[in-house]
């Protein structure tokens, strides 16, 4: 049995979309309260959204090709964004989001919001 492509779901794109929207225009207030989870630590999250924001080439993002999802054996998705930066001499920013569908309706929480590690330079 081959391993089939998971997709977003419609609510998880819709999310993506506008957490994007928000470190667009750098509304951190909006970014925060998309996030339905707490952050471990908001001066950290801070940190990433303020640097990685500015990284981005927006124009080229499409959701459905920058992002994976995985499913863990307990039913939550992760799902992991590489998103191209504008500048060619820069890493792309990686996103990661938790998303679970819960009685209530779906639970969508930003993980991480950096710019990729570059290993060349080491």
């Amino acid at each position: 049995m081959q391993n089939q492509k998971l997709f977003l779901t419609p609510q998880e794109r819709s999310r993506i979309v506008n957490l994007l929207d928000a470190a667009r225009i750098d509304d951190w207030a909006r970014f925060k309260a998309l996030s339905d989870g707490d952050f471990p630590n908001d001066e950290s999250m801070r940190e990433q959204f303020d640097g990685s924001r500015l990284i981005i080439d927006y124009d080229r993002i499409d959701p459905e090709q920058q992002f994976a999802v995985g499913v863990d054996p307990d039913g939550f998705r992760l799902i992991t964004g590489q998103l191209p930066p504008r500048d060619d001499q820069r890493q792309q920013v990686i996103m990661t989001i938790y998303s679970k569908n819960l009685n209530d309706g779906p639970f969508i929480s930003v993980w991480t919001f950096h710019e990729e590690l570059d290993i060349s330079s080491l």
